[in-house]
C-alpha cells in the first residue's frame, strides 16, 4: 500500500506560465489566421492538460495538509473569484460596445451569447448548434473548464477517502482519460459532428484527465528520487522532441480534421504532459529555460485576459470591415493592452479576497 501522509506544498513553477505563454499565443495565432498556424488551436489543450495537472495537485496537497479533507465551498468560492468578474466585466463591456457599433439585430444575438456564456454553456450551444455564439465562441473552453470544476473536486475527495493506495486513484484517472478518448473515438466513427466532438465536456475530457493523472501522481511523491534522477536524463532528449512535436501540429493541424479526433488530440495531451514533467523533474532542461524567459512568463501570467479579450476584439475589428493585418497588428496591440489592464487593476486585486478561502498559500500558478 503507498499511503501519503506527508504534507508538501506545491511551490509557484514560473515555467509552467512560461508553458501558458506558449499555449495562449498559439490560440491567438489562430484567431488571427495567421499564416502557418493554422493549428494554434491545440493551444487550448495545452491549457486543458495544465488546468487538469494544477487543479488536481492544489487538491491533493489539500487533502493530505487538511487531515484528509477538502473544503470544496472555499474551493469553489476560489473558483468563483478567479474566474467570475473578468468574464462578467468582458460580458458587461462587449454588450454595450455591440449595441452601439453593431447595430440592434446583432446586439440582440450578441446579448443572448453573452448570457450563455455567462452560464457556461457555450461548448454545448456548440455542439448541439443551439444558438452557438459568435463573437463569443471561444468561451466553449471555459464552459468545459467550468463544468470540470464543478465535477472533478467531488469525484476526488470521494477516491481519496475511500482509495488509500494513490496508484489506484492514478489508474483511475487514466481510465476516465482512456474512457473519453474512446468515447470520441466512437462518435466519430458512427458520425457525430465535428461540432459535437470537439466541444462536448464527454470528449474533451481526456486532455484534463490526463493533467489530473499526472497531478496525483507528482503530488501524491510517487515518484522516487531514483525514477526522477532517470527521467532527467530521459527528458534532456524527450522533452525537445515533444516541443518540436507540438510546434509540428501547430503548423500542419486542421481541427476538422477527423485523425486529430482518432489520434491527434490524445498525442498532444501526452506530449504536454511531457512538457510539464520536464520543467518538474528535469534538469539542465533546454525546455525548462525556453518557458522561463520573463516576457513568456508575463504573458503566461496574463493569459486569462489575453484569452477573454482576443477573440471578441479580433472578430469586431473583422465585422467593421478591416483585413487580417489590421486584426494581427491592432487587434493584438489592443488585446495586450486590455488584458493587462484586467490583469493588474481587476485579477491581482481580487487574489487578495481569494486567500481568504485558502488553508495556504495559493499557488499562483494554478490561479
Amino acid at each position: 500500500m503507498v499511503m501519503t501522509n506527508s504534507c508538501s506544498k506545491l511551490a509557484y513553477v514560473p515555467e509552467l506560465d512560461g508553458l501558458r505563454g506558449i499555449a495562449i499565443l498559439a490560440v491567438m495565432f489562430f484567431h488571427a489566421e495567421v499564416q502557418f498556424f493554422e493549428g494554434g488551436f491545440i493551444g487550448v489543450d495545452i491549457f486543458f492538460v495544465l488546468s487538469g495537472f494544477l487543479i488536481t495537485s492544489l487538491l491533493v496537497q489539500e487533502f493530505d495538509c487538511m487531515g484528509a479533507r477538502i473544503n470544496l465551498q472555499h474551493f469553489y468560492m476560489r473558483r468563483v473569484l478567479r474566474l467570475g468578474p473578468s468574464l462578467i466585466c468582458l460580458l458587461v463591456v462587449f454588450c454595450l460596445i455591440s449595441s452601439l457599433v453593431l447595430g440592434k439585430e446583432m446586439a440582440i444575438k450578441n446579448f443572448i451569447d453573452a448570457v450563455i456564456s455567462l452560464v457556461y454553456l457555450s461548448n454545448w450551444a456548440r455542439a448541439f448548434e443551439l444558438h452557438p455564439p459568435d463573437f463569443l465562441g471561444h468561451t466553449w473552453s471555459l464552459s468545459i473548464e467550468e463544468q470540470f470544476y464543478i465535477l472533478w473536486p467531488v469525484v476526488l475527495l470521494t477516491l481519496l477517502r475511500i482509495i488509500k493506495n494513490r496508484w489506484y486513484i492514478v489508474f483511475a484517472s487514466a481510465l476516465v482519460a482512456l474512457f473519453s478518448w474512446f468515447l470520441r473515438l466512437y462518435l466519430v466513427m458512427n458520425d457525430a459532428t465535428v461540432e459535437r466532438v470537439y466541444n462536448g465536456l464527454d470528449t474533451r475530457a481526456d486532455a484534463l484527465m490526463v493533467g489530473c493523472t499526472l497531478g496525483v501522481l507528482i503530488s501524491s511523491s510517487l515518484i522516487s528520487e531514483n525514477i526522477k534522477e532517470y527521467l532527467s536524463k530521459c527528458l534532456i532528449v524527450i522533452a525537445p522532441f515533444s516541443m518540436i512535436c507540438l510546434l509540428a501540429f501547430s503548423i500542419f493541424s486542421k481541427w476538422q480534421d477527423p485523425r486529430m479526433y482518432y489520434l491527434g488530440f490524445f498525442v498532444i495531451e501526452l506530449l504536454t504532459a511531457t512538457l510539464i514533467l520536464d520543467i518538474l523533474v528535469g534538469r539542465r532542461s533546454i525546455i525548462g529555460k525556453i518557458f522561463a524567459m520573463k516576457w513568456l512568463i508575463w504573458v503566461g501570467s496574463v493569459s486569462y485576459g489575453l484569452y477573454l479579450w482576443h477573440y471578441p476584439i479580433f472578430r469586431t475589428i473583422l465585422a467593421l470591415g478591416f483585413n487580417h493585418l489590421t486584426v494581427i497588428l491592432i487587434g493584438t496591440i489592443l488585446t495586450l493592452i486590455v488584458a493587462a489592464c484586467s490583469y493588474y487593476f481587476l485579477e491581482r486585486p481580487i487574489l487578495k479576497f481569494k486567500k481568504s478561502f485558502t488553508y495556504a498559500t495559493f499557488n499562483k500558478s494554478a490561479s
